[in-house]
């Protein structure tokens, strides 16, 4: 069997490109709170202007923040193509090097989203926009898993998932948390769905706590770590949509005051914004590791099922 080797070439490529995508959806997100997105018109150029020549100090904030958004994702975009050279230079893993070309694809999709969002000036486009970014993140973000030491030690010694361990659950929780991002992107771009993104926000938690009794039961550090890191994204991500209702809406009877477009309130909706990312990322990951175990398990089951076939004795008599 060709097992996979570790290249740190390889991981810190994977690793610096997820990396780097943190500050463009950080800075798309802080666009899209503050409204900022038709800031700059046209697009690729940027008011008419080269998109690398266009200055970036003096600008008004709204243009700047545009304007840093589409050079982040410049970055990001060069760091995808590396990424694929890199993978096509080091690695003879065909499905990683398919992964390394989805992440760069992504990108160039995510890149002519963008672009055609200014260009047709759509508020659909906008969250089909951000939307997007949070799964191209999370493929990054697999690739680098996938590339890690741990991952490769535990492909050539796995540990034995209990029997019937929840790979149904495993696939709901990541549908689940992308649908509650759904509603977050409906809430954020149409100011629609406020009440059925707060409820769903429980049932989410309610599937984060059944996957983290799972995990913890199961006595896999593989799994215990990422659930944990789950859960608790998860409560400080409703922690945070309550903050956002508070500096949006207020609470009278307590006496706090909302204030809608403060600066309270645009930090409190980004960092929402962001550690919804990290969420629906951490439980994909996950979910990712459970089916890794599964099919690892397997294999491993019928390698010894054919090894003690083989180490029979032959009953068949000699002609």
């Amino acid at each position: 069997m060709n097992q996979q080797q570790y290249h740190p070439w390889l991981f810190r490529i994977a690793l610096a490109t997820a990396i780097a995508t943190l500050p463009l959806m950080i800075m798309g997100g802080h666009v899209t709170t503050k409204g900022y997105g038709m800031a700059v018109d046209g697009w690729p150029g940027s008011d008419g202007q080269n998109m690398f020549t266009y200055p970036v100090f003096g600008l008004p904030t709204d243009k700047f923040f545009e304007h840093v958004h589409r050079l982040l994702g410049t970055l990001v975009g060069f760091l995808s193509i590396v990424l694929v050279i890199v993978a096509f230079k080091v690695d003879s893993q065909k499905w990683i090097r398919k992964v390394a070309i989805a992440v760069l694809v992504c990108v160039i999709i995510q890149g002519i989203l963008g672009g055609t969002r200014v260009t047709e000036n759509s508020v659909g486009l906008a969250m089909a926009h951000g939307l997007f970014a949070a799964c191209v993140f999370t493929l990054m973000s697999f690739l680098t898993m996938a590339n890690g030491k741990r991952w490769i030690e535990i492909s050539n010694d796995p540990p034995e998932l209990p029997t019937g361990y929840g790979r149904r659950l495993a696939i709901a929780v990541p549908l689940i948390v992308l649908f509650q991002y759904f509603l977050g992107g409906f809430l954020s771009h149409f100011k629609i769905g406020l009440h059925p993104h707060m409820s769903f926000a429980v049932i989410v938690l309610i599937f984060v706590i059944i996957e983290f009794r799972y995990a913890r039961k199961s006595g896999i550090k593989w799994l215990k770590r990422p659930a944990m890191g789950m859960l608790h994204i998860c409560i400080f991500q409703i922690l945070l949509g309550i903050g956002a209702w508070l500096t949006r809406f207020g609470l009278p009877a307590a006496g706090i005051v909302g204030e809608p477009g403060s600066l309270q309130q645009s930090l409190f909706r980004t960092v929402h914004l962001m550690t919804g990312i990290l969420l629906l990322m951490t439980a994909t990951l996950y979910s990712i590791r459970v089916f890794r175990l599964h099919q690892l398990n397997k294999r491993n089951a019928s390698e010894q099922s054919l090894s003690a076939s083989d180490s029979l004795p032959n009953t068949e008599g000699n002609a």
